[in-house]
């Protein structure tokens, strides 16, 4: 089949578009080798042999040409927003290329114009609702009435840092830093004002969407896929937020301790599951708006949210502790990666929510606030041991869920050695 538009494109201008599709998907958050794989296959509708890479902070791209082969290369901003209506229109835009249905200007133009597309939802919209999804994340892990109230506070605030810095886009470490900080001294402040509540419950709900839960998620699936070179880096930085949010919190903790004592583990009674069920929904519906979902995707995220819930309750029942991440992981998994073969659907869209309920934030907010109370060092040293196990859990499900379930294009890692090469 003879390729489309062959001998029709502009090498040069084709070669800064195919990287800054590449640039567009990898920000969209598509695994490095999906991401190769579409501009590949749009590089291929136009005639042009392409060699694309692509790491958490580069993409590069090199077009084989004869008379003059065309290398480029950018660097990328670490943690940028999520947005998925953005996502599924670049999705929909490498395969209408890749299907000969777009030339290079009407590309370029499209490209130009999802890109420059607003933000579907006002900025205070979304503060509110990284408030709400905090509230409901505060009733999911215990707490009641007073843990949801200053859990909303602490994810207002945390989402005024977090989203409403998005010019800043390399200072996602920094930024983990001041949220997990300014949101302890909140979540502690509220101790004068309120009866006795869990702090460390409202804290947790409060910065939970500021867990690297995408990252890891991201880096599992391409350690998956073979992609190594993307994948470890993704999920070393991933354990860098994880310990920005950590020494935030222990900032704060010691700056309190300077002037009063830290506020007392109280552990009232949580929620009836009933409500806490219905709590956990309304989260999902707010988690949309968080994440920029189009009303198509609503259902799909409080699916993956309760699916993710669910799935960890019943086999924490059956297993305890120990294994009933893993098996959450993988069934989140493998029912992402079957929603995300079809159209400009995006595995992520399932699979993010539901990581954020699994991921282990959450005892290791406890080891953190415990330390700071000096507490048994054996018995913290094996929560945070415990989190580390969490976390490997939870990259061992995603792993499986890809042998069950394969990419929806067949990604080529490598070009075998010819005959004759030699020993490296």
């Amino acid at each position: 089949m003879t390729p489309a538009h062959e001998g029709a494109v502009d090498e040069a201008a084709a070669s800064a578009f195919l990287l800054d599709l590449a640039k567009a998907l990898h920000l969209a958050y598509q695994p490095s080798s999906l991401v190769e794989e579409r501009v590949r296959r749009a590089a291929k509708a136009w005639g042009l042999d392409v060699e694309v890479f692509t790491l958490q902070s580069l993409a590069m791209t090199q077009v084989a040409s004869p008379r003059r082969p065309r290398v480029a290369f950018e660097r990328l901003p670490f943690s940028p927003h999520w947005n998925l209506g953005r996502s599924a229109a670049l999705l929909r835009l490498a395969d209408a290329i890749a299907e000969g249905r777009g030339g290079l200007p009407e590309s370029r133009a499209e490209l130009d114009r999802i890109l420059a597309r607003r933000a579907p939802y006002p900025v205070w919209l979304v503060f509110v609702a990284y408030g709400v999804y905090g509230a409901a994340v505060a009733a999911r892990v215990g707490g009641a009435g007073w843990e949801m109230l200053v859990a909303f506070c602490v994810g207002f605030v945390a989402g005024g840092i977090h989203f409403g810095t998005l010019h800043s886009q390399r200072v996602d470490l920094q930024k983990s830093f001041l949220a997990a900080f300014l949101g302890t001294l909140v979540a502690f402040g509220f101790t004068f004002l309120l009866p006795p509540f869990n702090a460390v419950r409202a804290l947790f709900g409060g910065i939970v969407l500021l867990v690297p839960a995408m990252v890891v998620t991201l880096g599992s699936l391409e350690l998956a896929m073979e992609s190594v070179e993307a994948g470890l880096p993704r999920l070393t930085y991933g354990l860098l937020r994880f310990l920005m949010l950590g020494v935030g919190m222990a900032a704060a903790g010691t700056l309190w301790s300077f002037f009063w004592p830290l506020p007392p583990r109280t552990a009232g009674p949580g929620l009836p599951p009933l409500l806490t069920f219905l709590l956990m929904a309304v989260g999902g519906v707010a988690l949309s708006v968080c994440m920029s979902g189009r009303p198509r995707d609503v259902a799909w995220i409080v699916a993956g949210v309760l699916l993710a819930w669910g799935t960890q309750t019943g086999a924490k029942a059956l297993l305890g502790d120990h294994g009933s991440p893993m098996v959450a992981a993988f069934v989140l998994g493998v029912a992402g990666l079957l929603y995300g073969r079809k159209g400009d659907r995006m595995s992520m869209t399932v699979i993010l929510p539901g990581m954020l309920q699994l991921a282990p934030g959450f005892i290791g907010t406890k080891a953190i606030v415990a330390l700071l109370g000096g507490g048994s060092a054996g018995a913290e040293d094996a929560r945070l041991f415990d989190v580390l196990m969490v976390a490997l859990q939870l990259v061992l499900g995603l792993v499986f869920a890809t042998v069950v379930v394969p990419p929806r294009f067949s990604v080529d890692r490598g070009t075998p050695v010819p005959p004759g090469a030699g020993p490296a």
